[in-house]
This record gives structure tokens, sequence and C-alpha cells, in this order.
């Protein structure tokens, strides 16, 4: 039974939501994002309900162990390759496939793989930098680099990869300019049939033309039929969050058939009855502009909800909508129940999930819904259901 807040987790809809990145996939394989613990959701119980991956993807070399040690036994990617030079032998020692994306990385393989009887080659992940200026080889770089990996008697193949940096909005010409850059690069490698990786959850979804969803553009579409590779990598779509804007009113989850992953829940503890002008919270950050009933619900930023949240968030209590009001303090944060009559202390308060949309919740709060699932506290009691 919940005591003060709890975190639950519906393993059905993530394999739920796995289907429908297959179904988007057109024949890509599907490597599925279980980084940072899962996006906050819990990286051993996510990954059993994802079995049908063809493969996983985490971070670093510490979350692929903790997988294997978990039983999987999946192919494991690690995203952003070695971080130190010693991370090359525990890697290639547990035949993890990984991304290289700096010319260091090759320095590392090199030295290091020498020193050690090799159970098996190698896979690796050649990152492009196509124009997201973050992580990857530039074209030259690229070129150069693939030729030494595929040189190598310890690599069994090279998967070529970049990320697009603007998927999310797919009318930016950002997203052309990105798939033209390694479309390019790919070919300048000659007669190759290298597998490919480009997209992630947005760009799977971005080439949608269901009639719920908006049409796209002609130019929109040909870009993201470029982008289809024999990889793809979701991760947010498989919480059950759009990854699109929130303004995107025709993208939003529901349009795709996606199903909340994460319900955050926490009990009202007190109820109050407000003069009008009196103010609610820390800061005076909300005055009653007439009498309310307010409600003080056991959940606050130490638990995860963000300090910074506006007046308004939405929330739902006994089926009713409502929002919050005030400054979220440590422990707590104020609601407002003026409308809602039935309402008593002891009752379930739902932050964000199936009736309310974690990305919803994200638009009002400004924070990423990466950000609120991963940020949920430890102390918050984490569940498992069907």
């Amino acid at each position: 039974m919940m005591h003060r807040a709890q975190d639950s987790i519906n393993r059905r809809a993530l394999a739920h939501n796995l289907a429908i990145a297959k179904s988007h996939a057109r024949g890509s394989k599907l490597v599925a994002v279980i980084k940072a613990n899962a996006y906050g959701h819990g990286l051993l119980p996510v990954a059993e309900a994802l079995q049908d991956a063809d493969m996983f993807g985490v971070t670093c070399i510490e979350e692929a162990e903790q997988l294997r040690a978990g039983g999987s036994d999946k192919q494991i990617l690690i995203l952003q390759g070695p971080i130190v030079r010693e991370d090359v032998v525990r890697i290639a020692r547990s035949g993890f496939q990984l991304v290289v994306h700096d010319p260091l990385h090759l320095n590392w393989l090199e030295e290091e793989i020498a020193k050690i009887s090799l159970p098996k080659p190698l896979t690796i992940w050649l990152k492009l930098e196509s124009g997201m200026n973050r992580l990857g080889f530039s074209p030259v770089q690229f070129r150069a680099a693939y030729q030494i990996l595929r040189s190598k008697l310890w690599v069994a193949d090279v998967v070529l990869m970049t990320h697009l940096a603007n998927a999310s909005v797919p009318e930016s010409l950002l997203n052309a300019e990105q798939v033209q850059n390694f479309r390019g690069a790919q070919g300048g490698l000659g007669h190759t049939e290298a597998a490919d990786s480009i997209c992630a959850s947005a760009g799977l979804l971005a080439l949608d033309i269901s009639p719920t969803v908006v049409t796209n553009s002609d130019a929109v579409q040909q870009v993201f039929s470029q982008a289809q590779a024999a990889w793809a990598r979701p991760g947010i779509m498989l919480y059950g969050s759009s990854p699109f804007l929130w303004s995107d009113t025709k993208r939003r989850r529901e349009a795709f058939g996606l199903q909340a992953v994460m319900t955050l829940q926490a009990r009202l503890i007190s109820i109050r009855e407000v003069a009008a002008g009196a103010s609610v919270g820390y800061n005076s950050q909300f005055i009653c502009p007439h009498a309310m009933r307010i409600g003080i619900v056991s959940i606050g930023y130490a638990d995860g909800y963000p300090s910074n949240t506006p007046n308004g968030a939405p929330v739902m209590v006994c089926g009713k909508r409502t929002q919050t009001l005030g400054r979220v303090s440590m422990d707590m944060l104020a609601i407002d129940l003026t409308s809602i009559p039935a309402v008593q202390a002891g009752d379930l308060v739902t932050l964000w999930g199936k009736d309310v949309s974690l990305d919803e919740v994200a638009a009002h709060t400004g924070i990423l819904s990466y950000n609120l699932t991963c940020s949920v506290a430890a102390r918050v009691p984490r569940i498992y259901v069907q």
C-alpha cells in the first residue's frame, strides 16, 4: 500500500510501445535505448519487458555489465564508447558492441586489444559528426577510421551511424543537411554494404502517414525516407512519451498509440480553506484571487518534482483535473481543490501518468520529459505492474 508517494512502472505498456516502434521501423532492427537506468524506470525490469528488442543501448560499460550480471544475454551497445582507456579491455572481453567517435578511441583499441586474448572480434559503431556538433568524426576522419577498422582482424563488423539534432522538429532544415552529410560520407567509403543507423524515436515516427497524424510535407517525407537505415535507436517513445513538441498537437503520444509507462502519485495530506488575497507557499508565488480550497500533496523537489514549476501544472485527483498552486517545496506542493468538493485527505494525486500526460507536465514546467523521469528520487518507492 502506498505511503506518501509512489512511482508505478507499467511493463505491459513498455512492451506495447516497443511493438509500436517496430511497426514504424520499416524493416529496421531496433536498439532499445535503456541508458540512464532506463530513463529513470529501472534498468533490469525494463530490459526484461523489452526482450523483443534486437539489442540494448546503454551509456557506459557499468550499465552494460549491470545488464549482463542481471542475466541479460542480448547484444549490448555502449553508446558513449570507452570513457577511459581501461574500458577497452572490459568491453572487448565481454563482447559488447561500442560506438567509436574520436580518433583517440582508435589508438586505445589498437594498443589495449594487443595485450589480451580476444574472445571474438568486435562490432564497432563508427559515428559521423554530421551537424549536431557533439560527438563524431569529421567526414575526412570518418573515411580514414573506417579503412583502419576494416583492416583489423579484431573487428568483425563496422556499423555507420550519426545522430539527428532536430528530428523532433521534422520541418527543420538541419535534418536534411545532416542526412545529406551522412549519406555523402557513407558514399565516400566506396562500395560498401556496411549497416547504418540514423534515427532515434523522432526519426522513426516522423514518416508516419496515418490520417490521425499531421500530413508531412513532401520535403519532410523525402528527408526521413532517406534517413531510414538498417538500425534505429528508439528511446523516449518506449516510455510512452512523444519526442515531438507538446505544441505539435497532432504528434502527441495518443496519435501514435503510445501508452504511459510511469505513473507518479502522492497522497493528499491536508485540505484548508484560504481567503481571497492570501498567498500560498514560499515567496507568495500564488495569490488567491478569491476564496479557495487548497490541498497539500506529500511530494516535492526532493522527490524529483521540479522546483521551478510555475502555477498551473496539471494534476489529477478523484478523476478530476486540477492544477498546482504556489512554489514547490522540498516535500510538498499545493493544488487547487475549489471545484472538487468530494476530495478528502488521504486521496491519491496523480502528478503524471495515463490521465496526466508527462509531455504536458514537461511543457508546463519547461523541463524535458526525459529529465522528469530521470529525476524521480530514490526515496520514492518504485513498483512494477503488468
